[in-house]
């Protein structure tokens, strides 16, 4: 394959630079309401449990994890998408090709890891015998090996990106390129990291939970007593499964996302296929 001196040619898409004003404005808006947003409570949550000791136990630390994860990735990834999203050309260079889908991966890896933790908390209080429930003494050990494979797990994004910069005639052009045929693989690697294990989980543990207030709701109802008891078992039941429902909505899109982007050209970069 012969290569082309661009600096020869013009650049041969539309130069367009940076989005126009009322689009960045709009864009940046909205992520500042939504992110502000889950800043605020998610740091509500951990300032309460730091200030509160006799909070201090195994499945507040869980939940505590789990803000907090929540409260780093949305301090820091909301602006790299803007940023990315903003430009033509990848104006975080070098180090923020190779750190930005390491720390995005890394974050959403630990998120899931959180979200299992607090799951099988979850389940092993509301179903299961006392011996099954997630001590104080093994909280720190499960939350530092969920980070540790989520940071292991996220280097490909480190070793396998790279930043390229490509001189036309009118244009210097800047993009970064992932090696297609090891992310393209890891791609769904990640995929059933993120969405299905948690989800299967998630299905397990609430299916588990629900099934579990059922019957003793209906055991209950049948020594005709505890009405309220009843009654809130059954709310319990329905919020359990307005969360089971609200992650399986969320996970559906990604997936497809993922599965789309893997059909698609393996030229990753602003210049049309046809220029060569």
């Amino acid at each position: 394959m012969f290569q082309i001196d661009t600096s020869e040619y013009n650049f041969p898409n539309v130069l367009w630079h940076i989005k126009p004003t009322i689009e960045i404005t709009i864009k940046a808006t909205a992520m500042v309401l939504v992110g502000a947003t889950g800043i605020f409570l998610n740091s509500v949550v951990l300032i309460v449990l730091i200030k509160n000791r006799w909070l201090w136990n195994a499945s507040n630390y869980l939940i505590g994890n789990l803000a907090f994860v929540d409260l780093i990735t949305l301090i820091f990834c909301p602006w790299f998408m803007l940023v990315r999203d903003f430009y033509q050309n990848y104006v975080l260079q070098r180090f923020g090709c190779q750190f930005e889908g390491f720390m995005q991966a890394t974050l959403l890896l630990a998120s899931v890891g959180a979200i299992m933790l607090v799951s099988y908390d979850r389940l092993s209080v509301a179903a299961l015998t006392p011996d099954a429930k997630i001590t104080k003494t093994y909280v720190p050990r499960l939350i530092g090996a969920t980070w540790f494979v989520s940071i292991a797990l996220s280097l490909p994004w480190i070793i396998k990106r790279e930043y390229m910069e490509r001189q036309w005639k009118n244009h210097l052009e800047k993009f970064c390129v992932e090696d297609p045929h090891v992310l393209g693989i890891y791609w769904h690697f990640t995929l059933s990291l993120l969405v299905w294990i948690p989800l299967g989980l998630m299905v397990v543990t609430y299916g588990t939970i629900m099934w579990k207030l059922e019957w003793s709701a209906r055991k209950l109802s049948a020594r005709g007593g505890g009405r309220a008891v009843v009654k809130a078992k059954r709310k319990t039941m329905r919020i359990a499964a307005l969360v089971l429902l609200v992650a399986v909505i969320c996970r559906i899109p990604y997936t497809i996302l993922v599965f789309w982007r893997d059909r698609l050209s393996l030229e990753i970069n602003s210049v049309l296929s046809y220029f060569k």
